[in-house]
C-alpha cells in the first residue's frame, strides 16, 4: 500500500490530492460532514480513512472539491462522456451508485451537454446512506446550485427533480462502462499525465470548462458571479503585497504562477478550485476574492496579471526586494532595524 494512499477493496484516499495535506490550515471538512458511516477521522492532524468502517457507498465522492476521493467501479466523469441519450435520468436504481457521486460540475455538465436531465430522489428517504437526511440535503443543495449556474448564464436548460418509485435496473457493468481512457482522451485528457502529482486540477472542472466551450454561444452572460463552491476570481492589492510567493507555492493547481522574471504574479481562473488557501496564508492580506468572472477566461485558460512589481537590491542584505519607493531597504530588514536598534545603540556606548 502507498504511503499517500488509502485503499478498501473499491475506495481509494489519495492524501496527495486532499487539501488538508495541502496546507495544515485548511478547513475543508466535505467528506466527514457527509460520510454516513464517520469513516473520516484526523490522526495527528492529517485526515485519514478508517478503513474498518468505510462501506465503499461512494456518498462522500461527490463532495470532494481536489477529486481526492474515487471508488473503482464507477466514474462519474467517464459516466457523463460515455452517455449517448439526449434524455438522461439519474437515479440509484438505475446505472449509478447514489447520486451523491456526482458534483455541482458534473451536474453542470450533463445539462449542457443533454436535452435533458433529471435526478430521481424518491429513494433517499429511509435509505440507509441517508442518515439524518445528510445526504439528501447535500445533493439537493448541489442540483440547486447547478441550476442556479445554468440560470445565470442565462440558458433555458435545468435539471429537474423526480419523486417517483423505480423498480431497479442497476447493472453491475460500471467499472467497464464509465472508466473508459478513450472518453477522457476525447476531451483532450492525458490520463498518462494523471498519474503527475503535479496535475491536480480536477477532471470534472476540465469536463466542465470543455461543456461551457461547447455551449458558450448559446449563453446570454458570460461575466457571472462567483458565488458558487467551485468558481474564484482574484485580485491583488500591489500596496499590501510583498512578492513573499507564499501564495504561489501553496496554490494547490498552480492557477496563480509567476512571470518568468519573477517579478509579477498571473492568475488563471479556469485553474482554481476556490480552495482558499491563498487567501488564508498571505500574510499581508493582499488577496481578495472578486464578485464576478469572465467565463471565457475561465473556460480558455486565459491568464490575467494581478500584481507587478519592481525588484531592487536591498542595501542592507544585497538580495532583491520589490521597491516602492523610498530607501532601498526591504521590508525584513527596515522591521529588524526598527526592532532591534536599540540594542545596536546600547552597544556603540558601551564601547
Amino acid at each position: 500500500m502507498s504511503l499517500y494512499k488509502q485503499n478498501t477493496e473499491l475506495f481509494e484516499f489519495d492524501l496527495l490530492k486532499c487539501l488538508r495535506t495541502d496546507y495544515y490550515h485548511n478547513k475543508c471538512s466535505q467528506c466527514i460532514d457527509i460520510c454516513p458511516e464517520n469513516a473520516f477521522i484526523f490522526d495527528r492532524g492529517k485526515l485519514r480513512l478508517d478503513e474498518s468502517k468505510c462501506k465503499n457507498c461512494a456518498v462522500c465522492v461527490g463532495v470532494c472539491p481536489s477529486e481526492a476521493l474515487s471508488v473503482n467501479f464507477f466514474n462519474p466523469n467517464g459516466f457523463i462522456l460515455s452517455l449517448k441519450e439526449e434524455k438522461v435520468t439519474l437515479s440509484c436504481k438505475k446505472d449509478t451508485p447514489c447520486l451523491s457521486v456526482f458534483s455541482s460540475q458534473n451536474f453542470i455538465s450533463l445539462a449542457l451537454r443533454k436535452d435533458m436531465v433529471s435526478c430521481n430522489l424518491f429513494h433517499c428517504e429511509g435509505c440507509e446512506l441517508n442518515k439524518d437526511n445528510k445526504t439528501f440535503e447535500s445533493i439537493a443543495q448541489r442540483i440547486e446550485e447547478a441550476n442556479r449556474f445554468l440560470a445565470d448564464i442565462g440558458t433555458l436548460k435545468e435539471i429537474k427533480v423526480e419523486a417517483e418509485e423505480i423498480k431497479s435496473e442497476r447493472r453491475a457493468l460500471f467499472k467497464k462502462l464509465f472508466n473508459s481512457a478513450k472518453e477522457l482522451a476525447g476531451e483532450g485528457i492525458d490520463v498518462k499525465e494523471l498519474a503527475n502529482v503535479r496535475n491536480r486540477i480536477p477532471i470534472k472542472n476540465i469536463i466542465l470548462k470543455n461543456s461551457i466551450k461547447k455551449e458558450i454561444q448559446n449563453f446570454k452572460n458570460t461575466q457571472i458571479s462567483t458565488h458558487y463552491s467551485f468558481l474564484s476570481n482574484k485580485e491583488i492589492s500591489y500596496d499590501l503585497c510583498n512578492n513573499c510567493g507564499d501564495c504561489v507555492k501553496f496554490c494547490p493547481t498552480d492557477a496563480l504562477f509567476y512571470s518568468q522574471d519573477s517579478t509579477s504574479i498571473w492568475f488563471q481562473s479556469g485553474k482554481c478550485i476556490a480552495c482558499g488557501i491563498c487567501n488564508d496564508i498571505c500574510e499581508p492580506k493582499a488577496i481578495t476574492n472578486k464578485d464576478d468572472l469572465d467565463l471565457i477566461e475561465f473556460a480558455f485558460d486565459r491568464g490575467k496579471e494581478l500584481v507587478s512589481h519592481t525588484l531592487e537590491i536591498c542595501n542592507e542584505c544585497k538580495t532583491p526586494f520589490p521597491y516602492k519607493g523610498g530607501e532601498l531597504i526591504c521590508e525584513r530588514c527596515k522591521s529588524f532595524v526598527n526592532d532591534f536598534g536599540d540594542i545596536f545603540k546600547i552597544a556603540a556606548d558601551l564601547e
